[in-house]
């Protein structure tokens, strides 16, 4: 496996991106922002760390202007532009037969969607703790560390799956193979349909939220209908301990005063991911005749702010 693309060359993208590249592999940025690709290919990509402003060399092209095919392709588009992506990929020839397409965006049913594109056993799912900012065409802010799980999406041992993992490790990613990638994702999912709608309709940061005496009375339904949810469909979620983590996010010390991304894109007139974390719980729970109330409510709230604040 030797050609490598990030299909979503924003902050994370780019981050992801530049740590492989700079590990010595063949790495693409494709990207739909044409001041973003232009920026890169006329300066290279600056990267500023706490402590650092570097640059690092790397091509970036849209989508339109792909050739060649890729052996790994890394979806890091927003949730609602990935399956466009992988079509104008397929019909630019950039997918083979052998074409590891791995997702590794927030949300769920990523993999049912892809898996009517391509193959299923192309596609392989990943869940990341890293994060990463914007900070113009052509900068990114990085902060912090991470991590990486993943794991194809049928579950079958793979050797592309090794050689993923060792890409990422030998990029600093710290990656790891899971035998239940299922069981993260829904985790974070389960935070970020938590945090990101409060925040997002009540404008707060995760700490001002947390700061409301009752918000564990908030919390716990949506909690509760996403693990009833998960377990219909044989992921098993400890309520309590998911309950802990995002309690853990509160502090200013933690993400307190950070906003969740929800809230960044819609009051920045961009439209959510909510379809794909509270819309696709509750689209999981029609199927499974579980009712799930408090995520219809949270998803059509968010859809009301939409119509608001995205032209």
């Amino acid at each position: 496996m030797t050609k490598i693309a990030i299909a979503g060359a924003g902050a994370m993208g780019s981050r992801i991106g530049s740590y492989i590249k700079q590990a010595g592999y063949d790495v693409t940025l494709i990207d739909t922002w044409p001041d973003h690709v232009q920026a890169i290919n006329n300066k290279g990509l600056e990267v500023q760390t706490e402590t650092n402003t570097y640059i690092v060399d790397i091509p970036a092209v849209l989508p339109k202007d792909v050739t060649g095919a890729f052996d790994l392709i890394i979806i890091l588009t927003k949730s609602m532009q990935s399956e466009e992506m992988i079509h104008q990929l397929k019909d630019k020839g950039a997918i083979h037969q052998d074409t590891a397409i791995l997702t590794m965006m927030n949300g769920l049913g990523h993999d049912e969607r892809f898996a009517k594109i391509v193959p299923r056993e192309q596609v392989f799912l990943a869940v990341t703790m890293w994060t990463a900012g914007m900070r113009g065409p052509g900068q990114i802010l990085l902060e912090g560390q991470g991590s990486i799980e993943l794991q194809r999406a049928d579950g079958q041992a793979d050797q592309r799956t090794e050689t993923i993992n060792q890409i990422f490790n030998d990029a600093g990613l710290n990656s790891k193979i899971s035998d239940n990638v299922f069981q993260s994702i829904w985790s974070k999912a389960t935070l970020n349909s938590v945090l990101n709608p409060l925040c997002s309709i009540l404008n707060k940061t995760i700490y001002e939220f947390g700061s409301y005496e009752h918000a564990r009375a908030m919390v716990t339904p949506v909690i509760d209908e996403i693990v009833a949810v998960a377990k219909a469909r044989n992921v098993e979620l400890d309520g309590a301990a998911l309950l802990e983590k995002i309690e853990a996010a509160y502090p200013k010390e933690t993400q307190g005063l950070h906003y969740p991304s929800m809230h960044q894109d819609l009051y920045n007139g961009r439209y959510t991911e909510v379809d794909y974390l509270n819309g696709q719980i509750s689209k999981y729970g029609r199927e499974a005749n579980i009712p799930t109330p408090n995520n219809d409510m949270l998803t059509h709230l968010i859809h009301q702010l939409e119509m608001r604040y995205v032209k």
